[in-house]
Formats: structure tokens, sequence, C-alpha cells
């Protein structure tokens, strides 16, 4: 795992860890992009990173209504989270 997808994956859990059901896969990015280079977005790391955290079983995800993917930690999308998205 290289040093993007841990900062992509150490935010995920520190949400988690505070109380959030998910995190929208834009609020990961606005995090681990540095702000003084928005150009980084578009580089395979940050561009890839959470679907590579996805594929690898690392975490998981959840389409809300208007399609925004939400991440979370574990095997299957608890109820509460459905419900928060309105799913």
């Amino acid at each position: 795992m290289g040093t993007v997808e841990s900062d992509m994956l150490a935010y995920i859990k520190r949400r988690l860890e505070e109380g959030a059901l998910s995190v929208a896969g834009a609020e990961v990015l606005a995090v681990v992009v540095p702000p003084d280079h928005p150009e980084f977005r578009e580089r395979p790391a940050f561009r890839h990173g959470l679907d590579r955290l996805l594929r690898r079983g690392v975490i998981n995800g959840v389409d809300d209504r208007s399609g925004t993917r939400h991440y979370f930690i574990g095997t299957h999308a608890s109820a509460e989270l459905r419900q928060s998205l309105g799913l």
C-alpha cells in the first residue's frame, strides 16, 4: 500500500472513530490532496487510491441515491448507514 492509500485509509478510520457512519470519496480526496497542489488529483495514486483499497477489501463502499460513493470499514453497510443514505 502506497503513502496516498495509507493516508486515505487513516482518514477514513479517524472519521469512523469520531462517529461518522461513512465517509464520502470527495471528502477523502479533499483531505489527502495537498491544498497547494490541486493538480495532484489527476495523479493515478489519488484518482485510483480508493478503488484500490476497495478492490483489496480493505474498505467497502455504497452509493447513495445521487450516486455519491460513501466508504466504510466492514463487510456490509449497517442498517443505520443505509437509512442515513436513504437506501
